[in-house]
């Protein structure tokens, strides 16, 4: 009866070791980001290039980025089970070929995968997909640039972070000089939107609003995150330092993740 007992007791601290083991592998094991492109009216391939390189440097490894450039084979609900979040830097053209085009079995996996718990996050000008003809589930989910959207000519503005309180902008500057890129306007909200940063539209300057415009921004689809992030048309915004720990704090978020932990500023 002893020995059984031992027995008993060994296997039990080995079934507690693995669990305590399997539970803190999985708490060190990096979020999962796939970018979703291959089509766009902008350079996507140096942009992506580009958001890979500072996401991985930047969130020192706890960010893993896989890229798809033919989201008609990899939008899938399979496929998207193995990501935790998924970004958006595409848009559909005419010049794109047969593999980048979504099916409505594409676009279906993508709005369960957001609604069932993934997160979104919407770069720059990815917003603007989907319009002819307009897909309303895509603008619910995303807002953003869609028709009504617009903007100037690119220069240096000053970006302002809001008075709301998330844990994406918590610790950032309160504000900072943004070099050379375009200012987004007359952006479309979804609802219960929370506007985490803006840049003032000189309206002295060609197609100027002289309005706060929101450029960075969160809200909520079913279950899931989605962050937007309006900034970074090109290499010279893109390698803004703010705006890399922006995107890679709102990569976290969406993820679901401690942002504290995982962003690695």
């Amino acid at each position: 009866m002893k020995r059984f007992f031992a027995v008993w007791a060994t296997v039990a601290v080995w079934a507690i070791f693995a669990a305590v083991s399997s539970f803190a592998a999985a708490a060190d094991a990096p979020i999962r980001l796939l970018i979703i492109t291959g089509d766009h009216g902008h350079d996507w391939k140096t942009t992506t290039r580009l958001l890979k390189a500072f996401i991985v440097e930047r969130s020192k490894g706890k960010i893993a980025v896989d890229v798809t450039e033919t989201p008609s084979k990899d939008l899938t609900s399979e496929n998207l089970s193995k990501y935790d979040v998924m970004l958006l830097n595409y848009k559909d053209t005419a010049k794109g070929s047969a593999e980048t085009r979504w099916s409505d079995a594409n676009k279906q996996a993508f709005v369960d995968a957001i609604k069932g718990g993934k997160g979104l996050v919407v770069y720059h000008h990815a917003s603007s997909a989907f319009i002819n003809p307009n897909w309303d589930e895509f603008e619910k989910i995303v807002g953003g640039w869609r028709k009504q959207g617009f903007h100037g000519p690119k220069h240096d503005f000053t970006v302002k972070k809001t008075e709301a309180k998330h844990p994406i902008s918590d610790g950032l500057p309160n504000s900072f000089a943004h070099t050379t890129d375009e200012l987004y306007q007359n952006s479309l909200l979804p609802p219960g939107s929370i506007v985490l940063a803006t840049a003032y539209s000189d309206p002295k300057k060609p197609r100027g609003t002289g309005k706060d415009e929101p450029v960075i921004w969160v809200s909520e689809y079913g279950k899931g995150r989605v962050f937007e992030n309006v900034l970074g048309h090109d290499e010279t915004a893109i390698g803004d330092p703010e705006f890399q720990r922006f995107m890679v704090r709102g990569i976290v978020w969406a993820a679901g993740a401690d942002v504290s932990k995982n962003a690695g500023d």
